[in-house]
């Protein structure tokens, strides 16, 4: 009897340890392709265990929402690269501002558009906000990204763009060709919808990227 009790004590602690995550299904039913307008838009091949990103002086969006809204604390992403974007100033600056990855939490909050905003803002921006629940809006995007040039390394930044974008630089890709990263998230946030892209237009790059994973951990 003593013996099962130890049992059921140690199944408790470990259940209680474990963290659940929810991982990213690679089909593309799952996501909203987005453009930019006047840009190039990039080439997406689903593969469920993986996606491959193909950018040949492009960029475009991918959204990911989830099925319901939460918090997690934990998330998580895997990928490969053939090539990276090419840097002739410091990475970020205008006409500079392209990164071999960027994955993005879309968190919710206050923020709304009204209707002159919905009018003439871009069909990311409208779809980003529609993605909220009926009376609440967006607070943030927190962007995760790769990226070359080593003085970004461990850095973030307010978008010059918007105060809704704010970047992470996590993924050093200066001297190597794949990244496996995991960042804290705002446990105080829901998140709605992940965000996934590549950028080659302001610099004509061209590579492929190919992501294996992302988790979110509770």
């Amino acid at each position: 009897m003593k013996n099962n009790s130890l049992l059921i004590l140690t199944v408790y602690s470990l259940l209680a340890t474990c963290a659940f995550a929810e991982d990213v299904i690679f089909k593309e039913s799952n996501f909203k392709i987005l453009s930019y307008s006047s840009i190039k838009p990039n080439e997406f091949v689903f593969n469920d265990t993986s996606l491959d990103i193909k950018v040949d002086s492009s960029a475009s969006p991918l959204i990911y929402p989830l099925e319901s809204s939460g918090k997690y604390s934990k998330m998580t992403f895997s990928a490969r690269f053939n090539s990276k974007v090419k840097t002739s100033g410091p990475q970020g600056d205008k006409g500079h501002d392209d990164f071999s990855l960027r994955v993005g939490v879309v968190y919710e909050g206050d923020r709304t558009l009204n209707f002159f905003q919905r009018a003439v803002a871009a069909k990311w921006i409208t779809t980003l906000f529609e993605l909220a629940p009926k009376g609440t809006g967006v607070s943030q995007i927190n962007f995760f990204n790769t990226y070359v040039d080593k003085r970004l390394a461990s850095k973030s930044r307010v978008h010059p763009l918007s105060d809704l974008l704010v970047e992470n630089f996590v993924g050093d890709l200066s001297e190597s060709d794949e990244v496996s990263v995991t960042v804290d998230l705002d446990r105080s946030k829901k998140i709605l919808a992940l965000w996934i892209s590549s950028d080659g237009d302001d610099t004509q790059s061209k590579y492929i990227v190919e992501i294996n994973q992302i988790s979110l951990i509770e």
